[in-house]
């Protein structure tokens, strides 16, 4: 189910343009439901091929919700800009966002949580990490396979 985005006229349409904005992004926010309680964390995350990619300790209220969810909601500003004015009603901001869905999974295995923390680096960073298997071990890491997206832009 696609979402009708009230401002057409602002809307990223083509995919490789909206998959862009997602690689620019430097933090994800992750909206969780569970109990009929919503709950909001701000992640670090590495985006390749429609999967968004994070990491975490391995307890806590997130991991908990996680596991019970069957569906997230997301979203990510890759750019943003004051757009400042004479009277207070009149400023504005110029952006760059993508809110999308997807479904939660967990990555257990040793090579692909190292594959997944390559995709995180390379979204901060160039060069190669080594992942210790103690820091594995004590590193969750999940992966959003992304089931729908859109972008707006006022650039």
């Amino acid at each position: 189910m696609r979402q009708e985005i009230r401002r057409a006229d602002r809307e990223v349409p083509e995919q490789a343009a909206l998959e862009e904005i997602v690689g620019k992004g430097v933090a994800c926010h992750l909206a969780l439901v569970a109990d009929r309680e919503p709950y909001l964390v701000t992640l670090n995350y590495g985006f390749r091929a429609g999967t968004l990619y994070f990491h975490c300790a391995n307890a806590g209220k997130k991991i908990d919700m996680l596991k019970g969810s069957g569906r997230v909601c997301f979203s990510v500003v890759a750019r943003h800009e004051l757009v400042a004015a004479e009277k207070g009603c009149d400023f504005s901001m110029k952006y760059q966002s993508v809110v999308g869905y997807g479904r939660p999974r967990f990555i257990e295995e040793r090579e692909k949580k190292r594959e997944a923390l390559d995709i995180i680096m390379a979204q901060y960073s160039d060069g190669a990490f080594e992942f210790p298997n103690a820091s594995l071990s004590r590193t969750t890491v999940f992966a959003i396979d992304v089931d729908e997206m859109t972008a707006k832009s006022s650039y």
